[in-house]
């Protein structure tokens, strides 16, 4: 055995001692469904904090982000954007979600739905969904443990030796402890992803040598037309290398597969319906159940604020970013070492169809000057991993035996046989997604695939439940059924069951499937919800206005601050339209021209990058502002008082310590803080 590959098993097994002992501990607190489900309602400010965000984010981003940057150069760099985008999503649903399920005691959101919608269909419906999202994500996210294995100990350990023995652990302490182990073992978990990513993008800097030299490098690589996709032929107001541009507002083709865009598939329209069809993740019912258990909603804030926007962004635009471009400057790029452009040539050429090893070649840096951080970094990114597949499991499992084997199958079950049920139906889940990823690859790639842009069609329901009582359980029905039709048609599994026959490819006109989905889901449940509200057929709407009455009565914004009301509109649109819409095409030479060389670019790094970082920034003051001073994420304006355990606002005001106040008042403190440090690069660039 080499000594990378100790080192690797010492830190693995400190790791599964840690999962293990909140897997023991967890199991012996586990005498109710709340305690089991939902930690008994009582996820603290920090745990959540570092928990949801590794769960939301790691295992989805961890490998994949850095890879496709590699690839598609900074086009792509531009759907780091999802670090605003979801907690955005989040702001909207989780606080009145919280509020419903500490009203009328909800474990599931299956629950809440058919509680408000009076329908066993949404029920069912969820369900489905639940099931069909989890199982390939996480036969994703278990066969990438496999291989990162596999690959980072030079085939010592066999992919699915190591898949199926490692992933164990997550159902281990999952079933054992239930949700309070999750997030336990989830800020380990976080707190690696994060080390994991820092340091790696740290390593690829100390080995470019310093800004100046990445940015001459760069400029160099600019005015040729090396790229995946080439040049952008006049789309995006010039003829750029369309690795340092975005290809235009929207391309008129078919899509992938048909006839696609040029210059790269990472449009303007692309990106913005990208990333928002990312809100799927926490759109879905599972991880609208991680919104029941917290102690309060302005938990929510820290984590949409700082967890989210603030240092995922900054894992994702900076240091992922430099780790994806950086290794094309250090000879994994073919083409560029043949023009000699590059800056050394310590990786190994990788060819662009394997871009997901460029992680494990940046790790293998490390080997002569510290092993034993080798093992730690392979370690970090197998937690990452698990991060997301720990949150899956567990509210997946749970779903399924609240909302469908015990309304339908066991209606009067005993709390100890339920714990049981719900720990099988775990484990089901858990040997599907490793049957799915040893055995059915190809099946695997396309599920998942679509999995998050049919979960992002939930938004309909949500808004309907928790905003617009005026949708009505019809509109909400076929609405997602028709949407989650039209993402299947525009995504690749599509084009196999029709045998091809589809006029159009995956994601035509470059608008993601998601999208393309939600615009059908709207306008079947617009107008299925208008024609009811007219024939006066809705026998429905006084019982859902009740539940709207209640979240008005508790969450109304506070009387000082209803008059920016418009200016929260106008921010938020001008954010959306410069941010992620239209407006990101001016980033392509805003600070210089790609080709002009480095001398005339302002800001000493690529214009759409330094476009994107700003954007980036000013997206963290929008998730404040709304978070904070629009009561997005706030304590309600009243207690609640029915079937709760909520304490009042002043109370909860009386125990919380300094740290409970990042968001709110000391928010303007850290932003201006902020700015000075922006300010201060800025200047350093400009002189």
């Amino acid at each position: 055995m080499s000594e990378k590959a100790l080192w690797f098993i010492i830190f693995l097994l400190l790791y599964v001692a840690y999962c293990f002992f909140w897997g023991v501990r967890g199991s012996r607190n586990t005498d109710n469904p709340e305690k089991y489900y939902l930690a008994n309602r009582s996820v603290s400010a920090w745990v959540f904090f570092f928990a949801a965000t590794a769960a939301t984010f790691a295992g989805l981003t961890t490998l994949a982000h850095t890879g496709l940057i590699f690839h598609d150069g900074f086009q792509y760099v531009g759907t780091s954007f999802i670090a605003i985008t979801v907690p955005l999503g989040s702001l909207f649903f989780f606080k009145r979600q919280w509020m419903l399920s500490r009203k009328y005691g909800y474990i599931t959101p299956g629950e809440m739905y058919y509680d408000y919608y009076k329908s066993d269909a949404i029920r069912i419906i969820s369900v489905l969904v639940t099931f069909f999202v989890a199982i390939p994500i996480l036969a994703v996210l278990f066969g990438a443990t496999g291989f990162l294995v596999s690959t980072l100990t030079d085939g010592y350990v066999s992919r699915e030796l190591s898949m199926w023995v490692i992933s164990a652990i997550v159902l281990f302490y999952v079933t054992a402890g239930g949700f309070k182990s999750t997030v336990s073992v989830g800020v380990l978990q976080s707190w690696l992803f994060m080390l994991t990513v820092l340091i790696l993008g740290l390593v690829t800097y100390s080995f470019i040598g310093s800004f100046e030299i990445f940015g001459n490098a760069l400029s160099k690589i600019a005015s040729t037309p090396i790229s995946a996709w080439g040049k952008t032929n006049g789309y995006g107001g010039g003829d750029y290398n369309g690795y340092f541009a975005i290809p235009g507002v929207i391309q008129w083709v078919a899509g992938l597969g048909k006839n696609e865009a040029v210059g790269g598939p990472w449009t303007s329209m692309m990106i913005f319906t990208y990333t928002l069809s990312f809100m799927g993740v926490i759109l879905s019912p599972s991880f609208s159940m991680w919104s029941y258990s917290v102690k309060h909603p302005k938990v929510f804030s820290y984590y949409q604020i700082w967890g989210s926007a603030a240092v995922v962004g900054a894992l994702l635009f900076i240091f992922s970013t430099f780790q994806g471009v950086g290794s094309n400057l250090l000879g994994a790029n073919a083409e560029i070492n043949s023009l000699g452009l590059s800056i050394s040539n310590i990786l190994p050429e990788v060819s662009r169809s394997d871009h997901s090893l460029i992680l494990g070649h940046i790790i293998n840096l490390i080997d002569e000057k510290a092993l034993w951080l080798t093992g730690l970094l392979m370690v970090g990114l197998i937690a990452a991993l698990q991060s997301t597949a720990a949150a899956f499991l567990m509210t997946s499992g749970s779903i399924i035996t609240r909302d469908l084997y015990k309304p339908y199958v066991e209606k009067d079950l005993k709390w100890e046989k339920e714990r049981s049920v719900a720990r099988i139906i775990m484990m089901l889940i858990f040997l599907a997604s490793l049957y799915l990823a040893t055995f059915a690859k190809p099946a695997m790639i396309i599920f998942s695939g679509i999995s998050i842009s049919i979960a992002f069609q939930f938004l309909i329901v949500l808004l309907g439940l928790v905003w617009f009582p005026w949708i009505t359980r019809g509109g909400a029905i076929f609405g997602i059924i028709i949407g989650i039709i039209i993402v299947i048609l525009t995504e690749t599994i599509g084009q196999q069951i029709t045998g091809n026959r589809l006029p159009w490819g995956r994601w035509p006109l470059t608008i993601h499937s998601g999208v393309w989905g939600l615009l059908f889901n709207v306008f079947v449940c617009f107008s299925i919800s208008a024609f009811s509200s007219i024939t006066k057929v809705d026998i429905y709407r006084s019982h859902r206005e009740k539940f709207h009455d209640f979240l008005n009565d508790h969450m109304g914004l506070h009387p000082s601050r209803t008059k920016l009301k418009s200016f929260a509109y106008v921010l938020t649109l001008i954010w959306l339209f410069f941010g992620i819409g239209p407006g990101q095409i001016l980033g392509n030479s805003f600070f210089g021209e790609p080709e002009a060389g480095y001398e005339s670019w302002i800001l000493k790094i690529p214009s759409i990058w330094g476009y994107q970082l700003i954007w980036w920034f000013f997206g963290i003051g929008l998730i404040w502002f709304l978070a904070s001073k629009m009561d997005l994420s706030t304590l309600p304006n009243k207690p609640i008082q029915v079937n709760d355990l909520y304490k009042k606002p002043d109370d909860i005001q009386g125990e919380v310590n300094y740290i409970d106040k990042i968001g709110t008042g000391y928010g303007w403190i850290l932003i201006l803080i902020g700015m000075a440090i922006f300010s201060i690069i800025f200047y350093i660039y400009l002189v």
